[in-house]
């Protein structure tokens, strides 16, 4: 199979021993720790091939969907938080010792550094507590854990060394995308793919003996509808809906002196309302993201901070009273694309809280800081977002200026949507296959299991370590 030249012949199907699809941190740890014979594993990913990313972002080129697709994933241009602890980012990560995923997590840490030098903050238990304290008495919880900072700069070197690590593991094939996966009716193989590629115009199948789907949160809404297709057991997403909060460069500094990414939760009512604090960017960037159709805003900063700004993402789910599915917030998000021409749309703080619409351009709006995307929209997110959900945004923010009262600066940018967990949850066993599916692996962001770069490399590094322990049993 090839990615280059202009040729349409058909080439002969590609048989493989495992079938990765998505090269993200879950599909490039299960790659490496799959153990197959050379050759014998595939990893394809729809998004272009590690440096023609980094080309993108240095030729200033439109980044929507380079930030989201690809080799690396997601994370390659994420703030690059590599969150060590068996409390954060796994939805399996309980059902084992926790010194057993700490010590997989430190080995994957050890892998992506590859000797480069990155701190690790938020060590400090005495801090947490004290912090931990202040939180409660304003009604809020704080999740503390260790957290090394990479930065987006320091992410892209590290993944360039990793994709020369892959090679020696598997093929790479970027700019490919998967349509279809199927139980095999060709025989010596449990599953096959159909795989569209950039050389010939019609799908062609891969043959495997094991397919690990790793599409990242970028695939999510085709994994939901191949589960619907194979009738994978799973549970519906339920959707964190939400903005970026962007100030000056200090304005979060009493949340940062004690953790890089601060978790500040506000667990509203008993039917599961939460509203909490994520991916906090010192000195970053907040960032328009292509997900299909769609698009969202994230954020990142690198490791020098370099930015006269910060920003940290907003998060709400209104539990029972407003049960928003997966769906209806795609609807929200679209419509909102619509209304802002294919953009993200900002608001001052003060204009959301009083709901009413902010008006002339982003740079006028904004005061003490540039802000992170002078070409998004003015107006009214209070408008966009359910009643319930404005509501808990609201007074969330208020709450969390008891410990860091710059968050409610008036001329403090909000841009959104931001969207969060809107993955269907899929049902695995602690090998990371689909019950009573053998061969087929579901692991990290994609299929509602983990959240952030550590998370999803250990579910991949369990799928993969259950495909070598298999192939090494059959010898």
């Amino acid at each position: 199979m090839h990615t280059t030249g202009a040729s349409t012949t058909r080439p002969d199907p590609v048989r493989c021993h495992t079938l990765v699809i998505g090269a993200g941190p879950g599909g490039l740890l299960a790659a490496i720790r799959a153990g197959a014979p050379s050759g014998g594993v595939v990893v394809l990913d729809q998004g272009a091939d590690i440096e023609d990313r980094i080309a993108v972002r240095d030729g200033g080129g439109d980044e929507r969907q380079n930030i989201t697709s690809g080799f690396g994933g997601a994370g390659l241009f994420s703030d690059g938080k590599l969150c060590l602890s068996h409390r954060i980012g796994s939805t399996v990560a309980h059902r084992f010792p926790p010194d057993e995923v700490e010590a997989r997590q430190n080995a994957i840490d050890q892998l992506f550094r590859g000797g480069e030098d990155a701190p690790l903050q938020g060590a400090d238990p005495t801090t947490a507590e004290r912090f931990a304290g202040l939180a409660a008495a304003h009604g809020l919880d704080y999740l503390h854990y260790p957290v090394r900072h990479i930065g987006s700069d320091q992410l892209m070197r590290m993944t360039s060394r990793l994709r020369r690590r892959v090679e020696q593991a598997a093929t790479v094939l970027c700019g490919h995308r998967c349509t279809d996966v199927r139980p095999s009716a060709a025989p010596g193989h449990r599953w096959e793919a159909w795989v569209l590629g950039t050389a010939w115009p019609e799908p062609l199948p891969v043959y495997a003996d094991n397919i690990v789907l790793a599409p990242g949160k970028v695939g999510a809404t085709w994994l939901r509808e191949l589960g619907t297709r194979l009738d994978l057991p799973r549970s519906a997403a339920q959707p964190k809906l939400g903005f970026r909060l962007e100030g000056p460069r200090g304005f979060l500094d009493p949340l940062l002196a004690v953790a890089t990414d601060p978790k500040v939760i506000w667990k509203a009512g008993p039917g599961g309302a939460e509203v909490r604090t994520h991916c906090v960017c010192f000195g970053g960037d907040v960032v328009p993201a292509a997900y299909r159709e769609l698009t969202l805003v994230g954020g990142h900063s690198t490791s020098e901070h370099g930015q006269d700004r910060s920003n940290t993402a907003v998060l709400a789910t209104a539990g029972v009273d407003v049960p928003l599915s997966a769906e209806q917030v795609r609807d929200l998000v679209a419509r909102t694309n619509e209304v802002c021409g294919g953009r993200v749309m900002a608001q001052t703080l003060g204009d959301f809280l009083a709901g009413v619409p902010t008006g002339g351009t982003v740079e006028q709006a904004a005061d003490g800081f540039r802000p992170s995307i002078p070409d998004a929209v003015t107006g009214n997110l209070a408008e966009i977002f359910p009643l319930q959900v404005t509501a808990l945004l609201r007074d969330y923010l208020r709450r969390l200026a008891g410990l860091c009262p710059q968050v409610l600066r008036e001329r403090n940018l909000l841009y959104g949507p931001a969207v969060e967990r809107w993955s269907d949850r899929f049902e695995v066993t602690d090998t990371m296959q689909s019950p009573g599916r053998p061969g087929l692996y579901l692991v990290g962001d994609g299929p509602g299991l983990t959240g952030g770069i550590i998370g999803a490399a250990e579910s991949g590094w369990l799928a993969g370590d259950a495909i070598a322990a298999a192939l090494h049993a059959s010898v």
